[in-house]
């Protein structure tokens, strides 16, 4: 990474956190608006259509839309042939989904879930549609004209779903996301124009794949957990309870989901560019490891002080969320290492070590899922998840140790200082949450929260010298890894 500050870079990376940002507000507010409006059974009968198509989805992904982002000098030929693929790839997933939908129903034990299969399946066939064109977006760096891509479709499915959602129950789940995918589609040809054109070349298609499979491999084995949990909690306790752990899931993987996609999408061309520098990859490491530590932990602090109010907001239909939201968020932090190492691995040319991270995460997790569901119920799953992110957690460790000797006792102070401004954060949210009851107990409580870490955060800055200002140079710097 060159010295020189790069200004292009600064405004694609501030673009980039706009549109990650905005996106999960959108999907967060539309969640708690709808599981006010919705049973938690409603959510149950959608985790499991969409389970299906994860399945079907990563397991025919040959990962060709990460290789056109990676690979320079496409030509025409290469994604007018991608185009044809992914589209081609999605009406055979969305025939297949609906010839499997009455086997996956009976397998999850939820008949009411077989036309919701069928129709959702639908969704897949409409994203391959988009734009061949965003890939060139992305690989540009052009955050600016992708949030302006994926927002209104957000927008698209929190309005169609919450004005439905009265009248028509899990349906409005299921229109709202195919308008929100129609509307991306829509929008994605407008701001980046590509005449689509019907090409099957497999020369031009065979580079692509060559650099997918690990992603792929590694991908399989992430879905695997998810597949096998909510397979394990549907039949074993119902849709009502997967509606509980979907939407506790959702919430609590909301925080690191977001602020990973866009550390990610610095960190793997910044270790690309470093992979013979080992003081300067460790330097990076460290200062984004920390980085994220001083975002994530007061952010999950709040979620474990809030997650009583927020129960309390969304009704007594899901009542016994709070737990396992709790516990998730606890998962959510045990998950910071090894999601910023799997960038710094790719960017090393070691998938291989990627896959492994994943295969141990969803192992253990299997091995311990059913004792603990039959143990402590729905609150047994996340426990589960919980226990497969500490074995990643302690596997990432060992290879960071192996990689960047010191790194992580480099960060230590910087952690210490976000664990002092998440405890202050819990006790402050806690206790205002405790003065008023429902949404206005959950929005008070929240914005002290917020107020008091960032508080400390910055005592701490000018006392301890965290150096918060490496971030914003960092992120700036990307650009020239």
């Amino acid at each position: 990474m060159s010295g020189a500050v790069s200004q292009p870079a600064a405004l694609a990376m501030r673009w980039r956190a706009a549109q990650l940002a905005g996106i999960q507000a959108v999907y967060f507010l539309r969640l708690l608006i709808l599981a006010k409006l919705l049973a938690p059974d409603a959510f149950g009968l959608l985790a499991i259509a969409t389970i299906a198509i994860s399945v079907l989805m990563r397991l025919s992904d040959i990962g060709i839309i990460p290789a056109l982002v990676h690979r320079r000098g496409v030509t025409l030929e290469q994604q007018d042939a991608a185009w044809t693929v992914g589209l081609t790839r999605a009406a055979l997933v969305a025939l297949a989904l609906v010839l499997a939908a009455p086997a996956v129903a009976r397998l999850f034990s939820e008949p009411a879930a077989l036309p919701i299969i069928q129709v959702l399946a639908l969704r897949p066939l409409i994203d391959a549609c988009a734009s061949i064109g965003v890939a060139r977006l992305t690989r540009e760096l052009k955050f600016r004209e992708l949030a302006l891509v994926y927002l209104p479709g957000a927008c698209a499915d929190l309005v169609v779903a919450v004005a439905l959602a009265p009248t028509m129950g899990v349906w409005a789940l299921v229109a709202g996301a195919l308008a929100g995918s129609s509307v991306t589609v829509g929008v994605s040809y407008g701001l980046a124009p590509h005449r689509p054109r019907i090409r099957l070349g497999w020369r031009a298609v065979l580079p692509l794949v060559n650099f997918g499979r690990w992603l792929l491999l590694a991908g399989i084995a992430t879905l695997a957990g998810t597949l096998v949990t909510q397979l394990a909690v549907s039949r074993m306790l119902g849709a009502t309870a997967l509606g509980l752990y979907f939407l506790a899931l959702k919430l609590a993987f909301l925080p690191i989901e977001a602020a990973g996609s866009i550390v990610a999408s610095v960190a793997f061309p910044m270790f690309s560019g470093l992979r013979d520098d080992i003081a300067a990859t460790a330097r990076s490491f460290g200062t984004l490891l920390a980085g994220l530590g001083l975002l994530l932990l007061p952010v999950y602090a709040l979620l474990i002080a809030l997650a009583p109010a927020l129960e309390a907001a969304l009704g007594a239909r899901w009542i016994g969320t709070a737990p396992i939201v709790r516990i998730l968020a606890v998962a959510g932090v045990a998950a910071i290492l090894a999601d910023l190492l799997a960038p710094l691995l790719m960017g090393r040319g070691q998938p291989a070590r990627v896959f492994t991270l994943e295969a141990l995460q969803t192992a253990v997790l299997v091995a311990v899922l059913w004792p603990l569901l039959a143990l402590f119920g729905v609150e047994g799953a996340a426990l589960a998840c919980l226990t497969g992110n500490c074995a990643a957690l302690m596997l990432a460790a060992i290879l960071t140790r192996r990689l960047m000797p010191g790194v992580l006792s480099g960060a230590q102070r910087r952690f210490g200082a976000a664990a002092l401004a998440a405890l202050t954060a819990f006790a402050t949210a806690s206790f205002l949450a405790a003065q008023w009851s429902g949404f206005p107990g959950l929005i008070v409580g929240a914005l002290a929260g917020v107020l008091s870490a960032a508080a400390i955060l910055w005592l701490l800055n000018a006392r301890l010298g965290l150096a918060l200002g490496e971030y914003r140079l960092l992120l700036r710097g990307a650009g020239d890894a």
